[in-house]
């Protein structure tokens, strides 16, 4: 009888397989348990905020989320998978609204290779920063001259804008329903997070250009209406561009600064990172700790603080240059004015710092 029972049982071979994966899956099991579980700490950490009531007349917080193209990537798709998984979970918990955007520019050599171009992050947050200063001095008495040139240089661009679509369709456009439809503006500066080190070094580089730099504007080239207009432009040569002088009416006085907090992505490229991917595929518990928490700091705002020095701005996140995305890469350097670093406020993601209850 034993012989009979023995015979049918498998072979040490088989036996060391099915241990080896039943052990596999049972790992897996209780990384996904586990992972889930800490999640739903922070989670219930970042509930208390969201259960806090606020006045009639006060606005929901919100934050702009920033993503760039991670160093060893062509595209924001691993940066994404990375913010949906860990960050978002704590945000919605939290009810902090949020406006994302992915910068994801893109271009062609010559070759045909294709490259990332860095600067997106930078400029956009410089960008916002130089239209609220403008803003604030066309509001001033007397610089009502400022106010029409914009209302013209906006009309300009819009007029341009469709007569692109125009050629584009050989029709007149229509106004779309995306036209039609204009999310309500949030009231204030929205505070700034960046996903990875290069998205955080872009952001700190540009409110300060937005905060110092010039504000002065051109207005840009009228396009032609028609082909038949565009074919008798091509003689005369063109007038030369106007700048708007905001300059001369600015004092050089700092605005309000978003405040900006730096998310990390370590993200992993390359074969070299294979066994550590392997190794995050078993055990993530040690991510979504990292990853929450810090997401837990932007939840509660009572962890804005001033940086200890500049040194601070420059470090944060620095450890991501030595992965193997940025091998070959050149690392993006802090370039922030003295005025800036002493106003700026970021958020303290590198401690727990937010309130337990």
């Amino acid at each position: 009888m034993f012989a009979r029972i023995k015979a049918k049982l498998p072979g040490p071979k088989a036996s060391a397989f099915w241990v080896g994966v039943t052990s596999l899956v049972g790992v897996y099991r209780y990384n996904k348990l586990e992972s889930r579980k800490r999640m739903d700490y922070y989670c219930q950490r970042a509930s208390h905020v969201a259960n806090e009531t606020i006045g009639s007349l006060d606005v929901p917080r919100k934050v702009h989320v920033y993503i760039a193209v991670p160093m060893g990537e062509l595209g924001t798709r691993k940066a994404r998978q990375h913010w949906e998984k860990y960050i978002l979970p704590v945000f919605a918990a939290g009810a902090l609204d949020y406006e994302l955007t992915l910068v994801n520019d893109i271009e062609t050599e010559p070759n045909g290779v294709e490259r990332v171009v860095r600067g997106g992050v930078h400029e956009r947050i410089a960008q916002e920063i130089r239209e609220q200063r403008r803003k604030l001095l066309e509001a001033q008495e007397g610089n009502e001259q400022l106010r029409l040139w914009r209302e013209a240089i906006e009309t300009r661009k819009r007029e341009n804008e469709a007569r692109k679509l125009k050629k584009r369709m050989e029709d007149e456009p229509g106004m779309s329903v995306l036209e039609l439809w204009k999310p309500q503006e949030y009231p204030h500066m929205m505070d700034i997070v960046a996903v990875g080190r290069e998205t955080w070094v872009e952001a700190i580089n540009g409110v300060s250009e937005g905060a110092v730099g010039s504000l002065n504007m051109q207005v840009p080239q009228e396009l032609p209406r028609l082909k038949s207009e565009s074919a008798r432009s091509e003689g005369p040569p063109e007038a030369p561009l106007h700048i708007v002088n905001y300059d001369r009416f600015d004092d050089n006085s700092l605005v309000a600064l978003p405040a900006v907090a730096y998310i990390s992505h370590e993200n992993l490229a390359g074969w070299a990172s294979v066994p550590q991917r392997i190794y995050n595929f078993f055990h993530d518990q040690q991510n979504v700790d990292l990853y929450a928490r810090q997401a837990l700091q932007v939840v509660y705002e009572s962890t804005k603080r001033k940086p200890r020095d500049v040194a601070e701005l420059e470090e944060t996140g620095k450890d991501e240059e030595q992965l193997g995305g940025w091998k070959d890469q050149e690392p993006l350097e802090v370039v922030v004015d003295k005025r800036v670093a002493d106003q700026i406020q970021i958020y303290d993601t590198q401690n727990d710092s937010a309130p337990f209850k």
